[in-house]
């Protein structure tokens, strides 16, 4: 194959697949990653694409074309035993997953593809002399937007921004919706080996942040108190008081 020409602290990824709406979340999920896509539906395609610009992993679909994905498969591996070749099946797919895992692939990942985790492995693939850099992904929960970096979320599409302390902890809860998650839990994802300032501090700044959703401290909907057990967040409906943007 030709030698690599590629941006440092980028994957470049080829991505061969022919569903434009599972490529389109894909590439939405890309936006801002130190990743540089390029998609190609065909595999006959795809192959000429891999030899001129020798990406650091590919990611194979069932697509449609001249070639069939396994042979693609079969002719990648045979000229570049190393590349990372990543498998995207879905339900029905069974026999093309286990057909490439027998010509041989790095991994085969759920598809549609959960971006988050598929982001993950594909950093973990990056060349040992680049640092790539994940960023932590937007939590989509509907009405509620947190942000994947900087400390601020969105409701019913208003912005609202965060101290940090409450920005961890709603991505903490947003993370796990529906979930109980203990003081215990809480206290040690937030700060760790750290001690608390006081006593009452982890009560201060859920009672914050219950303010900065719209909640209402007495009888919350955001997040719960489940007797004995801890907290539960969960997003509800439309209808509920909107957040005060002014009170960070």
């Amino acid at each position: 194959m030709a030698n690599k020409s590629r941006v440092q602290n980028r994957l470049a990824v080829l991505v061969v697949d022919h569903d434009a709406d599972v490529v389109h979340q894909l590439l939405e999920g890309f936006t801002g990653q130190p990743v540089e896509p390029r998609v190609c539906p065909d595999p006959a395609e795809a192959l000429l694409v891999l030899g001129r610009t020798c990406p650091d992993a590919v990611l194979l679909g069932p697509a449609v074309g001249r070639l069939d994905p396994i042979d693609f498969l079969t002719i990648v591996r045979a000229d570049d035993p190393d590349v990372p070749i990543v498998v995207g099946a879905g339900p029905g797919s069974g026999d093309f997953a286990a057909r490439a895992a027998e010509v041989g692939v790095t991994a085969v990942v759920p598809r549609p593809y959960r971006t988050r985790e598929l982001l993950a492995f594909l950093g973990s693939l990056a060349p040992k002399t680049d640092t790539v850099e994940i960023r932590p992904m937007v939590i989509d929960l509907g009405r509620l937007r947190v942000d994947g970096a900087v400390p601020q979320f969105w409701l019913d599409g208003v912005l609202v921004p965060l101290p940090p302390m409450e920005f961890l902890m709603l991505r903490y809860f947003a993370e796990r919706p529906g979930a109980v998650v203990s003081r215990n839990e809480l206290v040690a994802a937030l700060w760790a080996d750290r001690p608390l300032a006081k006593s009452n501090t982890l009560n201060v700044h859920i009672m914050r942040l219950r303010k900065r959703l719209g909640d209402d401290d007495h009888n919350p909907t955001w997040i719960r108190v489940v007797r004995g057990l801890g907290y539960q967040f969960s997003v509800p409906p439309v209808g509920s008081r909107s957040p005060d943007v002014h009170s960070v």
